[in-house]
């Protein structure tokens, strides 16, 4: 009988499940008092990423959404609204605000708890759609980006379960693919990869969908706001490109090749030009995987990768992405690779998705900001280590199994028949 691997034994293991669960639900109990009244915990109000997404809503409901899209107006209702400030610069585009505004009206407790647990339910759906009964251990590999999500409430579950909607549904040669795809103009530059798929593989119903269910969103956002919006949302992405250069978001918690460089002194044009040629090469060998016809799981994979590859943006509760990924291909890492290096790919994903996080910890600033000119944007080093990913996972899936090599019959059944 076949010796059980560690990858076998972590990625069915429902208690190992149970245990991430419960302490999804902690991090978030805890989360939600400290958003409402963190008195209770006895620590002062700080600034988290769900203030800015409550604080946006809120300027939304009182007519005032202008002020969210202006750095400096944008600081003085964060003071005006909770009493302390913070650099968190609203660039998400209006669908999203106006989503963020139909949530303001709960208290802020409330408000994050319903959207962190259903998003993050969305998401844990959409993964065991894909993963079967390799849903643990796909979980545990993206486990530091899932607590990092229902910790500060970013989008991440929503983001990443609506590319992982899209991959199923494209799987199977849905139109309503195009729907999930169109819902991602809240975060556009995390759809690039999968819309690469679409145009690859001429899917052009998918694409008229896909269009359609986009311009609804900003036809209706732009009848709510006023054509207005748009050129304050202008303002707010020139701000954002700005603040970026000056080095005034934490790049220790950003993914992108960009935030490596620059942390690591590269001049901002240099580093963006280091961050193009990540986008180009990225969306390039997914396009070379598509014309050469890769298993669909592993095209899958590639479109998930690529997605966090292309924006200079990025960030690490955007590492949830991955999780979609490694559902369609944690069967093969299992079969293809020993105790050694999977462990090693396991633990790469673990520094990969938790770099940030450790880093804010040992900072006490578990935020998406920082000070301005106060010199704590940190070292980025998140980008490095996914390539490191990219790569190994690359030699365990080109790795021929032993059986294949020795041209015999497998000496087990196939880890990815259904149970």
């Amino acid at each position: 009988m076949a010796r059980t691997t560690f990858g076998e034994s972590i990625g069915r293991s429902r208690p190992l499940f149970l245990v991430l669960i419960l302490v999804g639900c902690l991090v978030a109990s805890v989360a939600a008092v400290s958003f409402q009244a963190p008195e209770l915990l006895g620590k002062p109000k700080v600034l988290t990423d769900f203030d800015a997404f409550h604080i946006a809503g809120r300027l939304a409901l009182e007519g005032r959404v202008s002020e969210a899209y202006h750095a400096v107006s944008m600081v003085a209702a964060q003071e005006e609204m909770t009493g302390t400030v913070s650099f968190m610069p609203w660039t998400y585009p209006p669908p999203f605000t106006l989503a963020m505004e139909g949530l303001a009206t709960l208290p802020i407790g409330v408000a994050f708890l319903l959207f962190a647990t259903a998003s993050c339910a969305f998401y844990l759906w959409v993964l065991r759609r894909i993963a079967g009964p390799w849903l643990p251990g796909t979980a545990a590999a993206v486990a530091p980006a899932i607590i990092l999500n229902l910790g500060t409430g970013q989008n991440g579950f929503l983001i990443a379960g609506l590319i992982g909607a899209f991959l199923l549904a494209f799987r199977d040669n849905r139109r309503l693919a195009g729907l999930p795809l169109g819902l991602l103009i809240i975060k556009p530059h995390l759809a690039v990869a999968v819309g690469l798929l679409v145009l690859m593989r001429r899917r052009w119903s998918v694409a008229v969908i896909a269009g359609a269910v986009a311009t609804a969103l900003l036809a209706i956002s732009t009848a709510v706001y006023g054509l207005s919006i748009w050129s304050d949302f202008r303002d707010a992405v020139g701000e954002a490109g700005r603040y970026l250069a000056a080095g005034y978001y934490p790049l220790f918690r950003m993914n992108s090749v960009y935030a490596a460089a620059h942390s690591l002194g590269a001049a901002p044009a240099a580093a963006m030009a280091l961050q193009a040629v990540s986008a180009i090469v990225s969306l390039g060998i997914l396009a070379l995987a598509c014309v050469k016809g890769v298993a669909f799981n592993r095209l899958a994979a590639l479109a998930c990768a690529a997605s966090v590859c292309v924006s200079p943006y990025g960030y690490d509760y955007d590492l949830t992405v991955l999780g979609v990924g490694i559902a369609f291909i944690f069967p093969e890492i299992v079969e293809r690779s020993g105790n050694r290096q999977f462990l090693a790919w396991f633990a790469l994903t673990w520094l990969a998705c938790g770099y940030g996080m450790a880093w804010a910890i040992a900072a006490s600033d578990v935020s998406s900001s920082v000070e301005l000119g106060d010199g704590t944007a940190g070292i980025s080093f998140i980008a490095p280590l996914l390539w490191l990913l990219f790569w190994l996972t690359y030699r365990i899936l080109t790795r021929p199994q032993a059986d294949e090599a020795a041209g015999s019959e497998p000496a087990r059944p196939s880890l990815r028949a259904a149970e």
